[in-house]
């Protein structure tokens, strides 16, 4: 039996959105709202800026925020990525990457997809009502002066994760962006690829791609990554580098206590969550140096 696409989509652990300080209105509907400061992150030139946009999708018209962290060394226009957590929303998985990231002269646009939208597991969007939200980000991005429309990448958590691979397909670009360029690089942690595997059309634009997985991964990343990767090589000739972490589990970059919980889309509905040092730490050297290779060489 077929599962509803929706339960497809992974569980990060719960976290808030970092407060921030007001942007002027941006074009084609953006807008932001004064906020107390979001303390700066340590690569940033400030706190970050909050950016409130809207789905691409007119049938769903989602509204939703992202706050833009610039690098305090950058070149002008500097290169960007997209962040995009898991289920339980914005926590410390990717304020894990920050810094380095910014340090390396390179934008973080950390969305927040949960607020307003959905309550967990159980109701948050399908993958095509994010996928949706992902692109807009990426128009959002597109927009601003300061950040290279040419070199914008995204990376995603569980859920955000698997939002990552799904915009890596050319037929999710042609729907959203039309005959605009779609993003620069992918790097997903841990996306739940079993979906993927019977997916008739997987077909990519191209740009690179990273997967980061555990081989104890509760969603079956052990298995299905790997199955994954054969797949776009054998019929699209693509080919998915993948960084596989021996007895790693769900969520190995998450420094807190081990957690236990439901999920319909863990294998038996059983999630589970824990802390792996050198795992999360290996990630992160190869995280940058991915990055560095397919963000900061201009296109």
């Amino acid at each position: 039996m077929k599962l509803n696409k929706t339960l497809l989509v992974s569980l990060l652990t719960a976290g808030t959105l970092a407060a921030s300080i007001s942007t002027t209105q941006a074009e084609g509907g953006a807008t932001a709202n004064a906020s107390s400061p979001a303390p700066a992150a340590a690569g940033a030139s400030t706190s970050g800026t909050k950016i409130y946009f809207t789905s691409l999708d007119q049938n769903n018209p989602l509204k939703v925020s992202g706050t833009l962290y610039m690098p305090e060394k950058r070149a002008a226009p500097c290169p960007a990525i997209v962040m995009v957590h898991g289920t339980s929303g914005i926590n410390s998985v990717g304020a894990f990457y920050r810094d380095s990231i910014l340090k390396e002269g390179i934008a973080i646009f950390e969305v927040d997809f949960k607020t307003g939208i959905y309550t967990g597991p159980r109701d948050r969007p399908s993958p095509d009502t994010l996928v949706a939200l992902g692109f807009a980000a990426l128009k959002e991005l597109k927009k601003l002066p300061s950040i290279d429309p040419n070199r914008i990448g995204i990376m995603g958590f569980s859920m955000g994760g698997h939002l990552t691979v799904n915009a890596a397909f050319e037929k999710n670009r042609k729907l959203w962006m039309g005959d605009d360029k779609g993003f620069a690089t992918h790097v997903a942690f841990y996306p739940v690829c079993k979906s993927f595997l019977s997916q008739s059309d997987c077909r990519t634009t191209g740009a690179p791609m990273i997967i980061f997985y555990g081989t104890k991964d509760a969603y079956g990343e052990g298995t299905n990554v790997p199955l994954f990767k054969h797949m776009m090589m054998k019929k699209y000739n693509f080919d998915v580098t993948t960084v596989e972490y021996a007895g790693a589990c769900h969520d190995f970059n998450r420094n807190e206590p081990p957690l236990s919980y439901y999920d319909p889309a863990a294998i038996g509905g059983k999630g589970y969550m824990e802390w792996d040092a050198d795992a999360a730490n290996d990630s992160l050297t190869k995280v940058v140096d991915f990055l560095r290779k397919t963000l900061l060489t201009k296109q």
